[in-house]
């Protein structure tokens, strides 16, 4: 019987986990990175080979042909498919071989096999990936926030680790390492308002939890809800906040896919969100994403490693656990909820029949709504000062908003934001007697 571990590390093809994350589309390249020639990758432990054929279609094979085994990298694409370089099989983009020119004329090879092949799709600059069963094909999910603010651009990036999914995963779902890894500890990556040490909170939402973190920074309270999604993706807000002012949106400054190469490697890939929001507390430029960037120190290993040892990131943090983080030799605190939870919910949702997975029912292209939100409110002295106060405020904040995006389909995202501040209007009147600035 598989461990605990291996039951939520393992992905490959037959495996409980594999075969779960196998119900989703994953992202795993930049649409740029594909140019004429095909390109060999590694996904949920499969190789694979991906192109387009001269007609502009995208297709994702099995990386060895299905006559003698070698690799379609070196495959040549056709106006239909692709032709492998040793026989000339000719297959399409769905695998279908359509052709088998030294074979006689009767032969019955091309109706009795085929090329292993994936449905591939291309949204907003990234390819995916539907590794699955066909008959259970699952809609894409764009979420709200990709077209929102009117403003918002999304600029693809990927970064690979050197580790296990589930470690990069499980970083987004422990809020109090934005305190000590990117501020207290080492060069002070976020903001100075992160050194006050939150309340945490972990809300349910349909699609998984929000990670919480409360915070008193000198007159403000300042809630930080990072939107977690099961099985892989994550939606946080900005590191840049300096709590000087009131302010109540959802604007992610990173919506994020931990996707499995195999056991041992995973991408960091999705989109940075390009807007003036985003850019009124950091730099943003499209060039400063893209395969291996992204506008945060410490995503990859390129600084020199004393520097690293100086001023450790994400990276260091995750890479240094190991390929796959020694589970068993762990010590969780209270403060380790957020970790402990996700797993908790990574199991359920392993055991579950296909059909019983969130988002089953969306509709293709149409948004998803999601969650994340941050909220800086100014509160008169002596309000709000002990730790339970203050993390009660930041559900408080979490239900207003759990309400307001309910009210609305997530293709009607301005109302829906408007709902939220005057909701927390609501709720600043009640705390200090003031209204708080509606900004978006």
């Amino acid at each position: 019987m598989e461990s605990d571990d291996n039951f939520l590390t393992a992905v490959g093809a037959g495996t409980p986990c594999g075969e779960y994350l196998r119900r989703f589309w994953h992202p795993f390249m930049l649409a740029c990175e594909l140019k004429d020639l095909p390109v060999a990758l590694r996904l949920l432990g499969e190789d694979l080979v991906v192109f387009r054929d001269r007609g502009g279609r995208l297709g994702l094979l099995h990386k060895h042909c299905a006559h003698r085994g070698t690799s379609l990298e070196f495959g040549i694409p056709q106006a239909r498919g692709i032709r492998c370089c040793y026989h000339g099989w000719h297959f399409d983009v769905d695998g279908t071989i359509l052709e088998t020119p030294a074979e006689p004329p009767g032969s019955r090879i091309k109706e009795n096999f085929c090329q292993g092949a994936y449905r591939v799709i291309e949204r907003h600059g990234l390819l995916f990936a539907y590794l699955g069963a066909p008959e259970r094909l699952p809609p894409f999910a764009a979420y709200d926030t990709f077209d929102f603010p009117a403003d918002n651009r999304l600029a693809p990036f990927k970064l690979t680790l050197p580790c296990n999914w589930l470690q990069v995963v499980e970083n987004a779902c422990d809020p109090i390492h934005n305190a000590f890894l990117h501020t207290i500890v080492d060069g002070q990556q976020f903001s100075p308002a992160f050194k006050a040490l939150p309340a945490l909170d972990f809300v349910p939402t349909p699609l998984g939890f929000l990670a919480m973190a409360t915070r008193r920074v000198r007159d403000f309270v300042f809630v930080r809800s990072s939107d977690i999604i099961l099985p892989n993706v994550a939606q946080f807000p900005t590191g840049a906040n300096r709590v000087e002012r009131e302010s109540c949106g959802a604007n992610p400054y990173v919506t994020r896919w931990a996707v499995p190469l195999d056991d041992h490697n995973a991408l960091y890939i999705g989109y940075g969100h390009l807007n003036a929001h985003n850019a009124a507390s950091r730099d943003l430029s499209p060039e400063k994403y893209g395969v291996g960037k992204l506008p945060f120190v410490g995503q990859t290993d390129d600084r020199p490693y004393e520097e690293r040892q100086r001023e450790p990131g994400d990276f260091d943090a995750l890479a240094s656990q190991g390929r796959i983080a020694n589970r068993k030799a762990e010590h969780l605190g209270t403060s380790d909820r957020g970790v402990a939870l996700f797993r908790r919910l990574l199991k359920k949702a392993i055991t579950e029949p296909a059909s019983a997975f969130p988002g089953r029912d969306r509709v293709e292209d149409e948004p998803t709504a999601s969650f994340v939100h941050e909220v800086v409110l100014r509160l008169p002295p002596g309000v709000m000062t002990d730790v339970d106060s203050i993390g009660q405020f930041g559900r408080e904040t979490a239900r207003r908003y759990l309400e307001s995006v309910a009210s609305y389909p997530a293709t009607q995202a301005e109302p829906r934001q408007r709902a939220f501040r005057e909701a927390i209007a609501a709720l600043s009147r009640n705390c200090s007697g003031g209204a708080l600035e509606s900004r978006p």
